[in-house]
């Protein structure tokens, strides 16, 4: 008696190629952007790279589950933003425990940032909203419906955020330009 070695069907591993292929394809072409959106939310290099192989490997997931993905890019992205927030919430309420459990550390001095070199270090200064809607918006070229769905608002309220956002910006760079003169 002859014994045979299982495969999958070639129809399931044309599937699984697929989707390895489409999820590669995604992290290749918009990696970077999800990076530096880790990266202007806060997270560190390591983090802001966890969090692009997180949320790859849920979208992956997703994929691989049968589930429909209508549009990757605010997915991935929304997926990304709630990664960083939901570890911000988790860094806090460690950070809240320890304080109550240790005596207070002096807080950490942070480094000058060189405001000629770049805007986006003066859009760091913004508050959280309105840094995360002008780097979904502007740098990695979300439209306002995928930024509102990205960070769980309306398209309107990414519109505001972004106004407000700007608004601020030109003021920073007017007291900016008015203390070098």
């Amino acid at each position: 008696m002859r014994v045979v070695p299982q495969t999958l069907p070639a129809t399931a591993t044309t599937v699984a190629d697929d989707l390895t292929l489409r999820v590669t394809e995604h992290y290749e072409r918009r990696g970077r952007e999800v990076w530096g959106l880790a990266r202007r939310l806060g997270a560190t290099d390591e983090q802001a790279a966890d969090v692009v192989q997180e949320s790859h490997l849920r979208l992956w997931r997703e994929l691989s589950a049968g589930r429909p993905i209508a549009d990757v890019d605010g997915w991935v992205f929304r997926v990304a933003y709630r990664l960083v927030m939901d570890n911000h919430r988790l860094t806090r309420r460690v950070r809240d425990l320890v304080g109550r459990l240790t005596t207070p550390h002096p807080q950490e001095i942070t480094a000058a940032i060189d405001v000629a070199v770049s805007l986006w270090p003066l859009v760091d200064h913004l508050p959280a909203r309105e840094r995360a809607t002008l780097y979904l918006r502007y740098r990695a070229d979300l439209s306002f419906d995928q930024v509102g769905e990205v960070m769980g608002i309306t398209p309107a309220a990414a519109r505001t955020y972004a106004s407000r956002g700007t608004d601020r910006l030109r003021t920073m760079m007017a007291e900016t330009e008015a203390r070098s003169t």
